[in-house]
């Protein structure tokens, strides 16, 4: 593979000819390239390599750089609901046909909006919880940290979203987590997090200090192995006195409300009757647990 190549892998497969260029890229290897058909000219003066994301290289052709769930996807970042269209940020106001314009200033170098751009227009573009967990995996993943996105959202009526960002977590293990904690705190139910409960383990939330709440992934079970820990974790928790609820991705993504409502009838039929258990709490969980 040649080194012209690589490095529009390295950006995504996309880059301008003035990028090219600064890169030491002479005129004569860029059209050896083209000609080779190892990259092609879709725009006058941007190149992509054969097999570049088609949301991006509709971007480029347009003069804009991909952005909210769409720069999201490419960048591997968590997206609940992947996009219909190309959501691409630009300069001008104009619309482009099959895509979602997000105006805004952009770098003619960047065919990837940066970071902070792709949280905000996320935050303005999509329902909340969803923005929520685009926003707490670009944290995750050191792309953009809290202090620069509180920036960025600064303004006087964004104070919803700067209460949504104190809610982010680094240790997160999954975007349903992200789900789940936007419906209790929206529902003022007192919780925490990251809780390592004796003979049980870690378990994603613990109310009132005796409901454990366990979030199941997609996917079933990977063996026996797998099974036997689980139902072992299971019976572990009855054992210890601790009422626990597995709540599946369906219920967390399509009836947050029915989530909500057996999370509160739970509470309502052991109200004063539940064992108190012995937990410990760590990584600074008394936010959310303080959260009404």
């Amino acid at each position: 593979m040649q080194q012209l190549e690589l490095f529009l892998r390295a950006r995504h497969g996309v880059a301008g000819y003035g990028t090219l260029t600064a890169n030491r890229f002479s005129r004569t290897e860029i059209e050896r390239a083209t000609s080779a058909g190892s990259i092609r000219r879709i725009a006058r003066g941007t190149f992509a390599v054969p097999d570049a994301d088609p949301e991006l290289v509709a971007a480029a052709r347009h003069g804009a750089s991909l952005t909210c769930v769409s720069a999201a996807r490419l960048l591997g970042w968590w997206v609940l609901v992947p996009a219909t269209c190309a959501h691409i940020r630009r300069n001008s106001s104009k619309d482009i046909p099959g895509t979602r314009l997000h105006r805004g200033q952009r770098s003619a170098h960047r065919p990837v909006s940066l970071p902070e751009q792709i949280v905000h227009d996320a935050f303005k573009c999509l329902p909340r919880v969803e923005a929520l967990v685009l926003a707490e995996s670009a944290v995750i993943r050191d792309a953009v940290g809290l202090p620069r996105l509180r920036q960025e959202f600064s303004g006087q009526r964004d104070w919803p979203i700067r209460l949504l960002l104190d809610s982010v977590r680094r240790t997160t293990a999954s975007p349903l987590e992200v789900c789940a904690r936007f419906h209790l705190l929206a529902a003022g139910i007192r919780f925490a997090e990251e809780v390592v409960v004796p003979g049980v383990g870690r378990v994603d939330f613990l109310i009132d200090g005796w409901l454990i709440v366990e979030i199941d992934g997609y996917a079933f079970h990977s063996g026996r192995l797998d099974y036997r820990k689980d139902r072992q974790r299971w019976n572990c928790s009855a054992s210890g006195g601790w009422v626990t609820l597995r709540i599946t991705a369906e219920m967390i993504l399509h009836h947050p409300d029915e989530f909500i409502c057996l999370v509160m009838r739970t509470r309502d039929k052991w109200a004063g009757g539940a064992p108190r258990g012995d937990a410990t709490v760590r990584h600074g969980t008394g936010q959310a647990a303080n959260r009404g």
